[in-house]
């Protein structure tokens, strides 16, 4: 289950513990400059509270996604299949 662990007007930051990995997932509803530095401050905090990496799944086909994920410094682990049968990547945090 996603449990929602950092929870601003402008987005929500959740975790999911599944397989013994911590998946992570954002709810963005406005996004500017000065939001990506709030963003940015609350990410890199809650990878420091959390002593594992934080992955999330990226469909290959999304490219503003995927730029997003390594512009936070992000790489990629490894791929899957989508249910839809896209491939995707997971992203990995440097934790």
């Amino acid at each position: 289950m996603k449990t929602p662990v950092v929870i601003r007007k402008d987005y929500v930051i959740y975790l999911e513990l599944f397989d013994n990995l911590l998946w992570f997932h954002t709810d963005i509803f406005k996004w500017s400059a000065e939001i990506k530095k709030k963003y940015r401050l609350d990410l890199a905090k809650l990878e420091d509270l959390v002593d594992m990496p934080l992955l999330a799944v990226v469909d290959v086909t999304n490219k503003k996604l995927t730029k997003f994920a390594e512009s936070f410094g992000w790489v990629v682990k490894g791929q899957m299949v989508l249910n839809n049968g896209n491939k995707a990547l997971i992203y990995a945090s440097q934790a």
